[in-house]
């Protein structure tokens, strides 16, 4: 029997003046677009005020009245539409006042296996449940999705959900009001009503509590479920006892969208592909890709094999407040499979191997496509890529470009004229070299203190000083020669400091890139290449011209300004990430042939682990020192690269990335 919760949550709190206040500020923060009136935010905003105590008087006295809803229909990733309704601006701000106020109070009755809409839950949670379950023997799973659940919630049985709960008429009424205007069928939440996901979940929250018993575990995110049982028998009744519960409650399974499978075979969710003990994540809106399994897709938990980095293992991930802007700066579809092909079907880049086509991404969603051997591209995808500006990169075994397309160079000649002045004016040209080669020192020396955190190794402290007194050399260089010797003598000390700080017998001394003469040398090579091949991508977008540079020499086939700007970047994205791959047993020493005459040689399966490394890597949250915020590495790279720009054409002056010790 549900408790009725809401105690001093009223009709009256909820249509006060701060709490539609807060609403209003939750709707122009979404910054969606108007609803059936042709209100938008701009006119809203001209006179919130006035609006808001206007729909807070008649709210009280009973005169509101929803207004009409902007019905849109939006094309799925896999075909079809998804039907969208939005209410009027007024309706949204109500709608969120009611939701957040009554969220904290209405989540306490649902059940921990509810992951979607709710406070502090969210797909990354429902990932590791499903991951959890499968290790404790939950290994068949019936994958389920819910027919048209949004269109079909009946409203008189929601009613009578929400009556255990609500105990205030008046705001009872509010909720009948605005499912009225939903539907003329009584039945139906408007996938773009800020109370549609409260609902939902509210909804389906007596078939939760009914479907787990001893042998069923259920992972629910809205209308997506799991139903994880320990063997095929218990699956088929979990599939059909689902299926009666949603009939009880007007609803049904979708047929085409439900089936009962094991692990080893495999299933999507949420995003992410399931396969054995692989959890990877498929390409949504954002986040890179990978072609190592059965979809593109990049890794991000490989059970035991990626364990959360300590705080003295390298890398900046941040952990403190603040605003949270984790959109990409760039995403990037990774084919490593032999016999895939890039394809092409209408406007999107597919995937296909045997014949069949494994996934589809509009050209919207893909920035950056690297090819790796045995893999191959058609003509039409090829030319896709041409149209839309997205790069293409054929890359050997070791991770080496072997060729690039690309779009030409933008006509900035205003930039490119900037930048050409810089590198020939010896005073500022050597002031920029000195900040790239002060925060290529500053991020070694860095590095070395974090991973010596806990080792107190005595040589790599003894290195970090030593690298510290190099960096007071740097202010009186003369000229670039000069910065360019210092920086040759830390690199003298950080490389053999850096191999101290490897663990499991994994030797390394001095860098040595072509041939890479052991795995540690090679996989420091693959890494920098990625982040070379990222750092043109992003230059290229910004209009940059890639030869133009102040540190390295312009020479013909060989972008210098990427060697610039990757100075900053190797420790925290090459060098730390690649101590972390061998400390922590992702990479493995049978990955590796370091026999071969050509130089050492890493197998398939090591050169996916690199790639779903670095992807990983770089998804985990970092300081942005240009907002404060936290972004992804990717977005914190083109903010650096639009500093530099902006310091070329004399708009402020270029700072680098400084990592935290």
């Amino acid at each position: 029997m549900i408790k009725k919760s809401t105690g001093s949550v009223s009709f009256i709190e909820i249509t006060g003046f701060e709490s539609l206040q807060a609403g209003w500020e939750r709707v122009r923060s979404n910054r969606g677009g108007p609803g059936g009136d042709g209100v938008g935010l701009a006119e809203f905003g001209r006179d919130a005020e006035t609006r808001l105590l206007r729909l807070a008087r008649d709210l009280r006295a009973g005169t509101y009245w929803p207004g009409p809803l902007r019905r849109l229909q939006v094309p799925k990733p896999d075909g079809g539409f998804r039907p969208l309704a939005i209410p009027c601006i007024a309706d949204r701000v109500v709608q969120s006042a009611a939701a957040l106020r009554l969220m904290p109070v209405l989540d306490r009755e649902m059940e921990d296996a509810s992951f979607g809409y709710r406070p502090g839950r969210g797909v990354a949670m429902a990932v590791r449940r499903v991951d959890a379950y499968r290790r404790a023997g939950f290994t068949w799973v019936v994958d389920g999705d819910i027919e048209r659940y949004f269109e079909r919630v009946p409203h008189d049985r929601l009613m009578a959900r929400l009556e255990r709960s609500l105990d205030d008429r008046r705001l009872l009424e509010l909720f009948e009001i605005w499912l009225e205007s939903f539907a003329e069928a009584d039945a139906g939440l408007p996938q773009g009503a800020p109370v549609s996901p409260l609902l939902a979940n509210l909804y389906l929250d007596d078939i939760d509590e009914r479907i787990e018993s001893r042998g069923v575990r259920l992972v629910r995110f809205a209308d997506d479920f799991l139903l994880m049982c320990r063997s095929e028998v218990a699956a088929e009744d979990a599939a059909e006892k689902i299926g009666r519960l949603l009939a009880e409650h007007g609803l049904k399974l979708n047929p085409e969208k439900t089936r009962v499978v094991p692990f080893e075979k495999g299933f999507r969710f949420l995003g992410h592909l399931f396969v054995r003990s692989l959890v990877v994540k498929q390409v949504v809106t954002d986040g890179a890709m990978d072609g190592a399994m059965p979809a593109v897709a990049a890794l991000l938990a490989d059970e035991a094999d990626w364990p959360l980095p300590r705080a003295d293992e390298a890398g900046d991930a941040d952990t403190d407040g603040g605003a949270d802007d984790r959109a990409p700066g760039l995403r990037v579809l990774y084919l490593r499979e032999p016999g895939r092909r890039l394809a092409r079907r209408n406007r999107a880049f597919t995937v296909v191997e045997d014949e069949e086509e494994l996934i589809a991404l509009p050209y919207q969603r893909v920035d950056r496509i690297e090819i790796g051997p045995g893999a191959a591209a058609e003509d039409a995808a090829i030319r896709l890529a041409l149209e839309t500006g997205v790069d293409l990169a054929w890359v050997d075994g070791h991770g080496d470009t072997l060729g690039l397309l690309a779009p030409p160079l933008a006509h900035r000649g205003a930039l490119h004229l900037a930048q050409a002045r810089l590198a020939l004016d010896e005073g500022p040209r050597l002031a920029l070299a000195r900040a790239l080669v002060t925060g290529r020192l500053r991020n070694q020396l860095a590095l070395l203190r974090r991973l010596n955190r806990r080792r107190k190794d005595p040589a790599v402290a003894e290195a970090a000083v030593a690298i510290k007194r190099i960096l007071r050399k740097l202010p009186p260089a003369t000229g670039v020669a000069a910065l360019m010797g210092h920086e040759g003598e830390a690199a003298a000390r950080y490389w053999p400091a850096l191999g101290r700080t490897l663990a499991h017998g994994w030797g390394f001394a001095m860098r040595r890139r072509r041939p890479a003469p052991d795995p540690v040398n090679l996989v420091l090579s693959f890494l920098a290449s990625l982040l070379a091949r990222d750092l043109a991508a992003l230059v290229r977008r910004r209009g940059l011209h890639p030869d133009f540079a102040v540190l390295h020499a312009a020479r013909d086939g060989h972008p210098a300004l990427v060697s610039d700007l990757i100075e900053e970047f190797r420790a925290p994205l090459v060098e730390g990430l690649a101590v972390y791959l061998f400390n922590n047993r992702i990479l493995k020493p049978d990955q590796f042939d370091p026999d071969d005459a050509a130089g050492c040689r890493i197998a398939g399966s090591g050169a996916r682990a690199v790639v779903r490394g670095y992807e990983a890597w770089l998804d985990r949250p970092v300081k942005s020192p240009v907002s404060g915020h936290k972004v992804r590495w990717r977005r914190l790279l083109a903010e650096q690269i639009d500093l530099y720009a902006r310091h070329a054409e004399g708009d402020g002056d270029y700072a680098p990335y400084r990592m935290d010790y």
